[in-house]
């Protein structure tokens, strides 16, 4: 016979299995009262959809991320990718159509997630390595075709994307939702989000249960090219320019949504709501802060104990898992 006594230890680890998996929107939720309280104004609808608008392409960028993360795998190329593809949307805007244009930028991010997954899976390159040569030849080469050169488009339908609002919302705060809604639905319940799960859980069980491993972390890595270019589109439409120095730093915010969202730098473990979350931790930590007036340089120095944070508390493996793909140790595809 059960007594209430055999059920506290029972109920005691729900509820710790609970803090832990969602404790990240509890943070969310403390967070947003606290700088509500010190700053009434962050609340109000305009500055909510300002925070939507700077924040979409981090938070696009954050799917193909997210998915890469949860193979096991790394990839720092996507701010070098989402400049590339700033600066071929801006550049082609000039003479072209916004659908060209776009079309071309967001082939072009494709095109790096392609060679990403193929150095990663058939080359067997360490996925932090094949990621920073790649980040570094994508820099590279646009610096060298532009000379760092801004473009800039003074075509008004170029805009429309970046600038244009729906009832007072953006039309990227929009896209960035309709993304989230379907890249979730896609990881959570599709054959081909569950085997994402099982190969950043166990590459090797996966293969041998007819997992073509290969090509789901190739996909991962792709789509990720894919999100970096239309963030970079996103980017161009809403400054109607572009040049090559765009998300130099980026890489480091894309990471850090994806970590503090919970999702495990050792792989098999996430999701796309997370993510969400983590964007919405960070873009509310940094709107609190410049509402508030607080040095920008303290924010850079938040996100780093935030990261060091959330590698300690929700993924203990990933700091280990960090340190082999640093050392070349990472899994082979």
């Amino acid at each position: 016979m059960t007594t209430a006594l055999d059920a506290r230890p029972s109920r005691f680890v729900r509820l710790a299995q609970a803090s832990r998996s969602y404790g990240v929107v509890i943070a969310l939720v403390v967070l947003v009262i606290a700088i509500s309280v010190a700053q009434p104004s962050f609340l109000s609808f305009p500055n909510q959809m300002n925070i939507l608008s700077q924040w979409a392409p981090v938070a696009i960028m954050g799917i193909g991320m997210t998915y890469v993360v949860i193979t096991g795998g790394f990839d720092l190329s996507v701010g070098a990718t989402y400049a590339l593809a700033a600066v071929v949307a801006a550049a082609i805007g000039q003479s072209q159509p916004p659908v060209v244009a776009f079309s071309a930028a967001i082939a072009a991010g494709l095109v790096v997630g392609v060679v990403n997954g193929f150095i990663v899976t058939a080359l067997r390159v360490n996925p932090f390595i094949a990621t920073l040569g790649t980040s570094l030849v994508v820099g590279g080469i646009t610096l060298a075709i532009t000379g760092n050169k801004a473009f800039i488009v003074a075509f008004e339908p170029f805009t429309a994307l970046g600038r244009d609002r729906l009832a007072g919302v953006p039309y990227s705060g929009i896209l960035v939702i309709v993304l989230f809604v379907i890249a979730g639905l896609v990881l959570a319940y599709t054959s081909w989000g569950q085997s994402v799960y099982a190969v950043g859980g166990n590459l090797e069980a996966s293969r041998l249960a007819g997992i073509r491993t290969s090509g789901v972390v190739g996909s991962a890595y792709a789509i990720a090219g894919l999100t970096a270019g239309v963030a970079g589109v996103v980017t161009a439409s809403q400054l109607s320019s572009a040049q090559a120095s765009l998300g130099a730093t980026l890489v480091f915010d894309v990471l850090t949504v994806v970590i503090v969202g919970g999702t495990a730098l050792s792989g098999g473990r996430g999701a796309i709501w997370r993510t969400a979350v983590g964007v919405g931790i960070l873009a509310t930590l940094q709107n609190g802060f410049n509402l508030l007036d607080i040095d920008a340089y303290y924010q850079d120095v938040i996100k780093g104990v935030i990261i060091i944070a959330a590698l300690a508390t929700l993924d203990r493996g990933g700091a280990r898992h960090l340190r082999r793909l640093l050392a070349g140790r990472g899994p082979s595809h």
